[in-house]
């Protein structure tokens, strides 16, 4: 198997780029396997540089391999200029959604007679797929989420606020041996679980509310993600028919996963069955995203997704009803497939 490394260097050659400025944060781990902060790497065919400040010396040495380190002195663009003279490149690549306005100026005033061409997610497409140390690394920070995730329900009860709910599994995630939480953790209560990206308030739990918990755990880098509904009392037949729908959209989509099938026809099951229930209108969002060293990536499960599925993409599938006034119920679990179907990574974490 090609290293990572290589496959870049592959799609470099076939775009007639003759190096390569890696500056998204996600990427540099991705093929450098550094931890920092303040990176960028320059990638040519037979030449390999990783570029930081003094700050981050040492820790660059200590985790990268393969790569010559290079200390900026002045700003990055001067470093950049005197390594792409060096290496007599005359097509530099860089990353045009993530490279500000102010940076590409830089560069362009730095490198004259040089062609500067955009490159669209070449390495984010490299990413889709998991390998097997990245598939350990999601596993752990799944093992990590399900800790948590017990946690809360041993702690949830009528009189908390939202926020302080939150503000306890922040904490717990460490102790849980988590690095910190993917995402700003949402606790919804009430009619605030009809946001699908509610901020925890100062509303406090009461009697026969349902909660909505949204979180993940960041482990090594790689992210988790997880979306479950709780209820304090007894549960109304409507809401009990909103939730089965909901819960009924999330296992016909999962059970549908598999090599060969196309993304958007799993978005189309999950939206077409709660559209059937007569809930189409309040399912907005796409049904879920790929998850790895960012949240959200590559794949979006959307209905404007033809992408095939292959094995090793790891993704969210995560139907949902929301209804202002009222709430909102979504189900959130993570997908691996497989050679022959999927594995739900949270199956274990009850529903």
């Amino acid at each position: 198997m090609r290293s990572r490394i290589e496959r870049v260097i592959i799609a470099l050659a076939k775009e007639r780029i003759d190096a390569f400025l890696v500056t998204k944060a996600a990427n540099v781990r991705y093929l450098s396997c550094y931890e920092g902060d303040d990176a960028s790497l320059l990638i040519a065919s037979k030449k390999r540089f990783f570029l930081t400040d003094s700050r981050y010396e040492l820790q660059a040495r200590r985790d990268t391999r393969g790569f010559t380190v290079k200390i900026i002195k002045s700003s990055l663009a001067e470093t950049i200029r005197d390594l792409v003279y060096a290496l007599k490149v005359k097509r530099l690549g860089f990353e045009c959604h993530d490279l500000t306005h102010a940076q590409h100026d830089r560069l362009m005033r730095s490198l004259p007679g040089i062609e500067l061409a955009p490159v669209h997610d070449m390495v984010e497409r490299l990413r889709v797929v998991k390998d097997a140390g990245e598939v350990r690394f999601i596993r752990e920070s799944v093992s990590i989420l399900e800790k948590v995730s017990t946690r809360f329900k041993t702690i949830l009860r009528p009189g908390l606020a939202e926020r302080d709910l939150a503000a306890e599994l922040e904490h717990f995630i460490k102790v849980a041996g988590g690095d910190k939480s993917s995402f700003d953790i949402i606790v919804a209560s009430g009619s605030n679980s009809a946001l699908p990206h509610a901020r925890p308030g100062t509303r406090r739990i009461r009697p026969n509310d349902m909660v909505l918990l949204d979180l993940g755990v960041g482990y090594k880098g790689y992210n988790s993600d997880l979306t479950r509904v709780f209820f304090l009392g007894k549960i109304n037949p409507r809401t009990k028919k909103i939730y089965d729908t909901v819960r009924e959209a999330n296992r016909r989509s999962i059970k549908a996963i598999r090599p060969g099938v196309e993304i958007s026809r799993i978005d189309e099951i999950a939206r077409g069955f709660i559209r059937k229930k007569g809930f189409g209108n309040c399912f907005g969002h796409a049904l879920g995203h790929g998850i790895g060293l960012e949240v959200h990536e590559s794949p979006s499960i959307s209905g404007r997704n033809h992408t095939v599925l292959k094995p090793g993409m790891i993704f969210t599938i995560e139907p949902a009803i929301y209804l202002p006034g009222w709430g909102g119920i979504r189900i959130e679990d993570m997908v691996l497939v497989t050679r022959k179907g999927c594995e739900v990574l949270t199956d274990d974490i009850d529903k």
